[in-house]
C-alpha cells in the first residue's frame, strides 16, 4: 500500500513535498501508523548510510546554502539508529501532544479518558487509511512567554 506523506523541505523555502511510502499492510490504528512510518524512515536512513550516500541531495544543499548553513553529507557519528527506540520516542511525542497527525487534512484524534492517551488507547483507536491517502505529521512548538 502506497501512502503519500507530506514532508517539509529544509532550507529557506521550506516547501512541503509529498513523499510516497510503501506500507506492507494498511495501519489499522494510530500506533501502527506511527510505528510503521518510523520503521520505514529508519530503514531508508540506514540504507542510505550503508551505501555511503550523502544524507542531503543537491537540492537540499542548495536550499541550505541560501540560509548560510550547509552540512556536506558528512556523518560524524557512525552509530545507526535503533528502530525500536525511534518508535518509542515517536509514540511518546504523540501521546504528550507534541505531534499532531492529519489524514487527508483531517485531524486524527484518539478518545481518551485522560489528558494524554495511553499506548493501549492508541492501539484501540481505529483509522481508515486507503491507497494514496495523504498523511501529515505536524510537530507542534510551544510558544515562549508567560501564561496569564
Amino acid at each position: 500500500m502506497i501512502v503519500q506523506v507530506n514532508q517539509k523541505s529544509i532550507g529557506k523555502n521550506r516547501r512541503i513535498k509529498t513523499v510516497p511510502l510503501e506500507f506492507e499492510k494498511a495501519p489499522l490504528n494510530v500506533y501502527e501508523l506511527i510505528e510503521e512510518t518510523v520503521r520505514i524512515m529508519v530503514r531508508d536512513f540506514i540504507k542510505r548510510a550503508k551505501n555511503k550516500e550523502a544524507p542531503l541531495t543537491e537540492e537540499q544543499i542548495k536550499d541550505l546554502s541560501e540560509i548560510g548553513r550547509v552540512s556536506f553529507g558528512i556523518v560524524y557519528n557512525d552509530k545507526m539508529p535503533d528502530a525500536n527506540k525511534a518508535v518509542e520516542t515517536a509514540v511518546t511525542a504523540y501521546r504528550d501532544g507534541l505531534v499532531a497527525i492529519f489524514i487527508n487534512d483531517e485531524l486524527v484524534e484518539v478518545d481518551s479518558k485522560q489528558p494524554t492517551p495511553t499506548e493501549e488507547e492508541l492501539k484501540e483507536s481505529r483509522i481508515e487509511l486507503k491507497e494514496n491517502d495523504t498523511v501529515s505529521f505536524v510537530r507542534l512548538t510551544m510558544l515562549a512567554g508567560r501564561m496569564w
